[in-house]
């Protein structure tokens, strides 16, 4: 990416993100939800077993500070419940509740449909690069973001 482009690329980043929050938080409203438990929340459907802090931060991409504000939100609404891990002396792992999951099951319904009014348009190999390419900026600018690679 040269410098011309770069300045676009991180202010179309930004713009998409925070669009996405925005329609995030517009959709899960009717549910008391915000698109930070909507990101747990995805997290949390894709296992079966649940998942600790670490790991739920880790999938995330944020700090335990906000996976703990914001589980104990979930717990708080029903979504989410708490399991000890009898093996670890002071983990938990989270897993959705059956209020959890069907507010997931109608979630996947509105990502789908507005998944595919952005894809339209778009040839299918086309967008199948696009997440190639986007999964190698990350690896690259996250190894220099954590010092393991040189800028």
């Amino acid at each position: 990416m040269d410098n011309t482009r770069f300045t676009p690329f991180v202010l179309l980043i930004e713009r998409i993100s925070k669009n996405i929050k925005r329609i995030a938080d517009k959709e899960m409203e009717p549910y008391g939800l915000r698109s930070s438990h909507v990101m747990c929340m995805l997290q949390l459907s894709k296992t079966e077993n649940g998942l600790s802090s670490s790991s739920l931060a880790d999938a995330c991409g944020v700090d335990k500070a906000f996976i703990s504000r914001v589980t104990n939100e979930l717990l708080e609404k029903g979504y989410i419940t708490k399991e000890e891990i009898p093996t670890k002396k002071y983990k938990t792992n989270f897993t959705l509740t059956q209020s959890g999951e069907e507010v997931i099951e109608k979630l996947n319904g509105i990502v789908a449909n507005y998944v595919h009014c952005v894809n339209k348009n778009v040839p299918s190999t086309d967008i199948e690069r696009f997440y190639e390419i986007m999964y190698e900026f990350d690896k690259e600018i996250t190894g220099i973001a954590n010092g393991k690679t040189q800028g």
